[in-house]
């Protein structure tokens, strides 16, 4: 390959890597660049999993793509039974392996003949003094002695695979401090907002129902008198980490709102289906607080919360729509002696009555 080609290949990498934060695009550019630049059949990016000895393909590119490798970016495997992935993961060292070589091992044999594959080479990908994955090179049209200056330049991507995703976790690690509320762990009012017009906006588009619980806890101000502001901090991660417990993962969303009140987003789920409905959510969670006391051991308990239910499309048809009801409703529950939940009077029910 020429020489500039080499050279070029590299800067084109670290454009991809300083112009774009989605490290799909980038180790999609890295598997196509590291194909072209080494003149190899195919080049594949796995990450590595030493918990439980898998790797994951994260990225794939073939000079001609497999019918039967469908689906396999996403996929993982064990590595215990492949001598040569294993050599490269647990030393950090480059390994080559070719099917004619008389010393190859019966598993490495065995993998490379179903996938019709002559020549690999495996390069560690390190971050931070950790082999983190690997970048592996294939070549099945003939057998492939990798040069020095190959196995150089592959060093090389590797290096650049690494520092993408280093600059990725990264950027993962500030995206998630700049959305998450420090004392509780929860989404933070911003991203709260950020979500519930998504999800509100969704719900108008497909015609399906969503959900806003707004708690308060209950003369939080006397109880950060009595405990302090390290106790009411406290209090409020507790109250945080049992909302997490009782709402649904990766569907419901739970953050601090402001002060001591929290909001929960419910997507496509009404006030009262389906079962359980918003109301029942919100009645389950003020029992298990009034039951727990989130921890103060005291008794009768002097921790509970009062809940404001609100949903679209019944009560509200915006975002801020749908906070103004909950609040409505949370005020309600705290004139009617706190420690109770009430939903949000419809726009029906309002019409109705006047």
């Amino acid at each position: 390959m020429a020489r500039v080609t080499r050279f070029t290949v590299t800067a084109d990498i670290v454009t991809d890597i300083t112009s774009s934060l989605s490290i799909e695009d980038i180790l999609a550019g890295v598997v196509k660049r590291s194909t072209d630049a080494l003149e190899v059949w195919e080049c594949d990016v796995y990450e590595y999993a030493a918990e439980s000895g898998s790797v994951t393909c994260s990225a794939s590119y073939a000079l001609e793509e497999d019918p039967t490798a469908a689906g396999w970016v996403g996929s993982s495997m064990a590595i215990a039974d492949q001598p040569a992935f294993v050599l490269a993961l647990h030393e950090g060292r480059m390994v080559a392996i070719h099917l004619d070589d008389p010393g190859l091992s019966a598993r490495d044999r065995e993998r490379m003949e179903a996938w019709g594959e002559r020549s690999c080479l495996f390069v560690p990908i390190v971050v931070r003094d950790e082999v983190i994955g690997c970048l592996e090179l294939v070549e099945k049209r003939y057998t492939r002695v990798f040069s020095p200056r190959d196995r150089q330049l592959a060093a090389t991507l590797a290096a650049l695979t690494a520092m993408a995703i280093q600059n990725s976790l990264l950027y993962a690690e500030v995206k998630e401090l700049a959305i998450t509320d420090g004392p509780t762990g929860l989404y933070n009012h911003r991203y709260f907002y950020e979500r519930l017009i998504q999800d509100v906006a969704r719900a108008a588009r497909y015609d399906l129902p969503v959900s806003l619980l707004m708690i308060d806890i209950d003369d939080f101000k006397a109880f950060n008198d009595r405990a302090g502001h390290r106790g009411g901090d406290a209090l409020l991660q507790s109250l945080g980490e049992l909302l997490l417990r009782e709402t649904r993962q990766r569907i419901d969303l739970v953050a601090r709102y402001g002060g001591d009140e929290l909001a929960i987003i419910m997507p496509s789920t009404g006030e009262e289906q389906p079962s359980p409905g918003a109301r029942a959510v919100a009645e389950r969670i003020r029992r298990r607080v009034e039951a727990d006391d989130l921890g103060t051991g005291r008794e009768p308990p002097v921790v509970t919360i009062s809940v404001g239910v609100a949903g679209v499309p019944q009560d509200a048809d915006s975002a801020d729509g749908l906070v103004e009801q909950a609040d409505r409703a949370l005020y309600l529950a705290k004139q009617r002696g706190k420690n109770r939940v009430e939903a949000a009077l419809s726009r029906r029910d309002v019409d109705g009555a006047a």
